[in-house]
């Protein structure tokens, strides 16, 4: 990526010289990737270089494309946020990974949709029985809901969740982790196609947006009730109207903006809600770690017993990834869209 654009008008294929250890060995990681040492920084040395088999496709991609990510990336970078390979060279603290093939989060300029990648500190084996396909968009969206329904939402079994884009990438990871949690999940969507999706996931009712106005599908799905927690991966517009769905004491759960970010009105207070930020970010790095291995660990155990499964829905070929963000970023797609790498 050199340019700013729409990611059908921007996105290049182009030969570059491959990431080594020795180009890694001056760098330290921020907020924008792995840039420049600070003075008196040291080194980030939580690596590990991956041929890489596939990678998944994500919102970020679009924004960073667009230059409205929240994070200034600097140009040029490689896109890709996550992916699997096989580890062919690794920091000192990875070596047990060589030869292994692994699933990883990839950090810019380094990302995923190329040959060789860098996978950066959140890092797992692949089972078996998992393919490639579905291991590259495996664990920013089963990390991230978990740390969303468990840690910052705090679901509960028997607590009825709203799930806002409950067929995106995201979304159809909160809506399995809810069901497993023992919530009744109901799904907003946008398309009978993604309520059928979702209904396959285990949610127990499906709301389209698009043929009806979803705080009256949801209270008539809860015979007027409303529901304990809104799970909002979307905020915006459908955001702030969410609110109205929620019982008194309500969670409304804000991790993600793909409709953007909106002032928030500050009278939620007189109907006892509370609102959760949500994000994997922001912890010491330490933390950060015993996070996410907690988190596998926890996933890992839902996969074997059947209880979560990776949601990739399309497989595409290196030149149709531009054409592929554009229909992600028109919400044209359901679960993961992956792209298979050939070397």
């Amino acid at each position: 990526m050199h340019g700013a654009g729409e990611p059908i008008d921007t996105f290049v294929l182009d030969e570059i010289p491959e990431p080594t250890p020795a180009d890694l060995g001056g760098l330290g990681m921020g907020l924008a990737g792995w840039g420049p040492l600070a003075p008196g920084a040291e080194p980030f040395t939580d690596w590990v270089l991956m041929r890489m088999s596939a990678a998944a496709l994500a919102l970020p991609d679009v924004t960073m494309c667009r230059g409205t990510y929240p994070v200034p990336v600097a140009r040029p970078y490689v896109s890709g946020q996550e992916g699997v390979g096989v580890v062919v060279e690794a920091a000192p603290g990875r070596q047990d990974l060589l030869g292994k093939r692994v699933a990883a989060v990839t950090i810019q300029p380094f990302g995923s949709f190329a040959p060789l990648a860098v996978g950066i500190s959140t890092i797992f084996e692949v089972p078996e029985s998992m393919s490639d396909t579905d291991a590259a968009g495996f664990l920013i969206p089963s990390h991230t809901g978990y740390h969303v329904v468990h840690r910052r939402g705090r679901v509960q079994a028997g607590e009825t969740v709203a799930v806002l884009g409950a067929a995106g990438g995201l979304g159809s990871a909160v809506v399995q982790l809810c069901v497993a949690a023992g919530a009744d999940v109901i799904a907003v969507v946008g398309g009978s196609d993604k309520a059928e999706f979702c209904l396959g996931l285990g949610a127990r009712a499906a709301v389209d947006h698009r043929a009806a106005d979803f705080v009256a599908g949801v209270l008539s799905a809860t015979d007027g009730r409303g529901v304990d927690v809104v799970i909002d991966p979307v905020q915006g517009e459908m955001g702030e109207r969410a609110r109205d769905m929620l019982v008194p004491d309500g969670r409304h759960v804000l991790c993600g903006h793909a409709s953007g970010l909106r002032p928030i009105d500050p009278h939620f207070y007189l109907r006892n809600h509370t609102l959760v930020g949500a994000t994997l970010g922001g912890y010491p790095r330490d933390e950060m770690a015993r996070i996410h291995h907690s988190s596998h660990d926890a996933i890992t155990k839902l996969f074997e017993s059947g209880q979560y499964r990776p949601t990739t829905s399309r497989c595409v070929s290196f030149d149709a990834v531009p054409a592929a963000l554009e229909e992600l970023a028109s919400r044209a797609t359901m679960g993961r869209v992956v792209v298979t790498i050939d070397d």
